[in-house]
C-alpha cells in the first residue's frame, strides 16, 4: 500500500524530469500524453490505496513510510516520509483525479503553443508538489510541498511571460504566498522549540502537554499556520493575487484555482486541527475570515466583466465557506465542499475555456452573448456547473454547502452570525453565477461573436470535450456521498483523523437547506430580472449608485491600499538606498578596489620585460635575501 502511495507521488515528478531531459526530442503531443499518463498512474495508485484502507479497521488506517532520515540535528530527527491515512488519501484522489481531467483537457487547449512542452512539464511539477504537500508525513516536508506549490503556481501563472500583465500577476502571487510560507515557518520554529519534533504523531500527541492551551505560544503557532492558509487559499486580506492569476492559461486556472492549490489552506487547518484547537480564538478567526471573504468576493463578482475573473471570485467565495466550516470545527463538511467544489468549479473553468477557444481568446463577457444557440453542449455543461455552484438541488453543491450551513447553527452565537453570512453568500452566489450564464449564453449576439466565432465539430477537440463531460456528471452526482439527515460518508471516513467539534441537530439539517434553496432561487430570479432579458435596469442602478459601482469595479480598493502602504514605500526605499548606499559606497568602493588592482597589475606587468638577465638578477637577489634571513635568525 505504501509503495503505491510512493508511486502516486513520484509518477508526475518522473514525467517532469523526463520532459526536462528529452527537450525537443519528444513531440508536443507525446509530452502531453506523458504528463496526463503520469497523473493517471497517480490516480489509479491512489484508488488502490483507498481500497486497501477500506479493508482495515478505521482506527488502524494510518501508515507512515520513510525513505531515509532527511534531517538530523541533535534530538530533532526529520525523515523523508509520507503518511497514508483517510485525509491524505481523500486529497490524493481529488488532486490526481481532477488533475488528470484538467491535464488531459490541456493537451487540446495548449495545442500549437510554441512552449507546449514547458507547459506540460510545469503541470507535472505542480501535481507532484501538491501531492507532496498532502502526503507529507511531517510538518517540515509539508512546508517543502507548500513552497513548491507556490513556485509551480508562479511558473504557470507567468507562463506567457511575453505579457507584462502575466509577469506582474506571477510576481504578486509569489510574494503573497511567500508571506504565508514565512508565517508557517515561524510557527514551525515554535513547534520545534516546545515539542522538539515535527512528525505528526509526536506533535499532535504531545501538543497540549508541551504547548498548552490558549496561551501566547499556542496562539502564535496557530496564527502562523493561519497566515499560510489564508495566503494560499486567497482569503481576505491576502486574496488580491487570485483574480490577477487568471493571466495564466485556462487549464492553469482550473487546476490551481479550483481543485487544488487554493484549497491547500483548508487541508492545512484540517490536518493541524489539534494545534488550532489549542487556540480557539484563532480557529474562530479563520471562520470569520471565511465569512467576510465569501461576502466580499460575492459582491465584487457582480460587476466583473472578465469571464475567468468572475469564476475566480466565486472560488474565493466558496473557499470562504470551507474556512467557515473548518473554523467551527466541521472539518468533514469543509473537506466535502472542497471535493464537490473541485468538480463544479473545474467544470466552469473548462467550459469557459471552450468559450474562449471558440472566440479566439476573447474573455470580456460584454463582447459575448447569444452563445447558447452556437455552443449548445458547452451551454449545458456551464448550466450544470452554475446550478451546482448556486446550490440548487440535487446537484453536488447543494449537499456540501448546506451541510456547512447546518453545522454553523450548532456553533453558538458566532455560528449564528456565520450562518447569516452563509445565507447571504448563497444569494450573492446565485446572482453572480446566473448573471454570467445569462450574459454569455442568452440575448443577442455581439458583433465580436458574429465575426470571430470559430465553429468546429463537438465545439472543441475531443481532448477538451470529454473531460468536461466527466466533470459535468461528477457535478451532478458527486454530492450523493453525503446527504444531510441520511448518511455522512465523508465525516465517517475522516473521523479517525479529524473529529468534528459540532453536531447539528435534525431540525438544523432540515432548516438550512430549505432556507438556502429559497434564497438561491431568489438570487436566480433577481439575476433573471437584471440580465436574463433585455433591460436597462443594470445601467440605471450603476448610474444611481456610482460610488458603490466604482468601489466594486476597483475591487474595494484593496490593491490601491496595498500599493500605498507597501509597494510605493518599498519602491521609494529601494531608490533611496540605491542613491545613498549602493552608488557611493558599494559601487564606489568596488570601482576603487578595481582601479587599485588594475594599477598594481600594470606595475607588475611592467616588470615582465622578457630579458633573461633581469630574471636571473631577481632570482639571485631573492636567494641572497633568504640566506641573510636564515643567518640572522640563527
Amino acid at each position: 500500500m505504501t509503495a503505491a502511495a510512493w508511486l502516486a507521488l513520484f509518477s508526475p515528478l518522473g514525467a517532469a524530469v523526463a520532459l526536462a531531459v528529452l527537450g525537443d526530442r519528444i513531440s508536443r503531443s507525446r509530452a502531453g500524453l506523458l504528463v496526463s499518463g503520469s497523473v493517471l498512474v497517480s490516480f489509479v495508485s491512489s484508488a488502490y490505496v483507498l481500497a486497501r484502507l477500506l479493508s482495515e479497521h478505521p482506527e488502524q488506517r494510518s501508515h507512515v513510510s520513510t525513505l531515509w532520515t532527511w534531517l538530523s540535528a541533535g534530538d530533532l530527527q526529520v525523515g523523508f516520509e509520507i503518511l497514508v491515512d483517510p485525509l491524505s488519501v481523500f486529497m490524493m484522489l481529488v488532486v490526481s483525479g481532477v488533475g488528470f481531467l484538467i491535464v488531459s483537457y490541456a493537451t487540446g487547449y495548449m495545442r500549437g503553443d510554441d512552449e507546449e512542452r514547458r507547459y506540460h512539464a510545469y503541470k507535472a511539477l505542480f501535481v507532484f508538489s501538491m501531492l507532496l504537500l498532502v502526503q507529507s508525513g511531517n510538518l517540515l516536508l509539508l512546508l517543502v510541498g507548500w513552497g513548491m506549490v507556490g513556485l509551480s503556481s508562479y511558473l504557470l501563472i507567468n507562463f506567457w511571460h511575453q505579457r507584462r500583465s502575466a509577469v506582474a500577476a506571477g510576481k504578486k502571487a509569489f510574494i503573497v504566498n511567500a508571506f504565508g510560507d514565512a508565517t508557517v515557518a515561524l510557527g514551525l520554529f515554535l513547534v520545534i522549540q516546545r515539542v522538539g519534533a515535527l512528525d505528526f504523531a509526536t506533535v499532535f500527541g504531545s501538543a497540549e502537554a508541551e504547548i498548552g492551551r490558549s496561551n501566547t505560544v499556542a496562539v502564535l503557532i496557530a496564527l502562523g499556520l493561519l497566515g499560510g492558509a489564508a495566503a494560499k487559499s486567497a482569503q481576505v486580506p491576502l486574496h488580491t493575487w487570485l483574480p490577477d492569476a487568471m493571466e495564466g492559461p485556462t487549464p492553469v486556472s482550473a487546476l490551481i484555482h479550483a481543485a487544488t492549490m487554493v484549497t491547500a489552506g483548508v487541508y492545512l487547518i484540517a490536518r493541524t486541527h489539534v494545534l488550532f484547537e489549542l487556540a480557539p480564538v484563532v480557529l474562530h478567526t479563520a471562520a470569520v475570515l471565511g465569512g467576510v471573504t465569501l461576502l466580499v468576493a460575492g459582491v465584487i463578482a457582480l460587476v466583473q466583466t472578465d469571464i475567468k475573473r468572475v469564476i475566480a471570485y466565486s472560488t474565493m467565495s466558496q473557499i470562504g465557506y470551507m474556512f467557515v466550516a473548518a473554523g467551527v470545527g466541521a472539518y468533514g463538511a469543509g473537506m466535502f465542499h472542497l471535493m464537490t467544489h473541485a468538480f463544479f468549479k473545474a467544470l466552469l473553468f473548462m467550459a469557459a475555456g471552450l468559450v474562449i477557444h471558440a472566440l479566439a481568446g476573447e474573455q470580456d463577457i460584454r463582447r459575448m452573448g447569444g452563445l447558447g444557440r452556437e455552443l449548445p453542449r458547452t451551454t449545458r455543461a456551464f448550466l450544470i456547473g452554475t446550478l451546482a455552484l448556486a446550490g440548487v438541488p440535487p446537484l453536488a453543491g447543494f449537499f456540501s454547502k448546506d451541510e456547512i450551513l447546518a453545522n454553523t447553527l450548532d456553533g453558538g452565537p458566532l455560528g449564528i452570525v456565520l450562518f447569516v453570512f452563509g445565507v447571504a453568500g448563497a444569494f450573492l452566489t446565485a446572482m453572480y453565477s446566473f448573471r454570467l450564464l445569462f450574459v454569455v449564453f442568452r440575448g443577442k449576439q455581439s458583433e465580436h461573436v458574429q465575426h470571430h466565432l470559430h465553429r468546429e465539430p463537438n465545439e472543441g477537440p475531443l481532448s477538451m470535450v470529454w473531460p468536461v463531460g466527466v466533470l459535468a456528471v461528477l457535478a451532478v452526482v458527486g454530492g450523493l456521498v453525503s446527504v444531510p439527515g441520511g448518511w455522512h460518508a465523508v465525516d465517517t471516513w475522516l473521523e479517525p483523523v479529524s473529529r468534528p467539534l459540532v453536531h447539528p441537530a435534525g431540525w438544523m439539517e432540515a432548516f438550512s437547506p430549505i432556507l438556502s434553496v429559497c434564497v438561491a432561487l431568489l438570487g436566480i430570479a433577481v439575476a433573471w430580472r437584471l440580465w436574463g432579458q433585455a433591460s436597462d435596469l443594470p445601467t440605471a442602478l450603476a448610474r444611481r449608485y456610482p460610488l458603490a459601482t466604482v468601489a466594486l469595479e476597483r475591487k474595494l480598493y484593496f490593491d490601491e491600499v496595498y500599493d500605498a502602504l507597501l509597494v510605493r514605500p518599498a519602491a521609494r526605499l529601494a531608490v533611496t538606498l540605491e542613491r545613498v548606499v549602493e552608488r557611493p559606497i558599494v559601487a564606489g568602493s568596488a570601482r576603487a578596489t578595481a582601479g587599485g588592482i588594475r594599477g598594481l597589475a600594470s606595475r607588475v606587468a611592467a616588470t615582465q620585460s622578457g630579458l633573461l638577465r633581469v630574471y636571473a638578477l631577481v632570482v639571485a637577489v631573492g636567494l641572497a635575501t633568504l640566506v641573510l634571513v636564515f643567518i640572522s635568525v640563527r
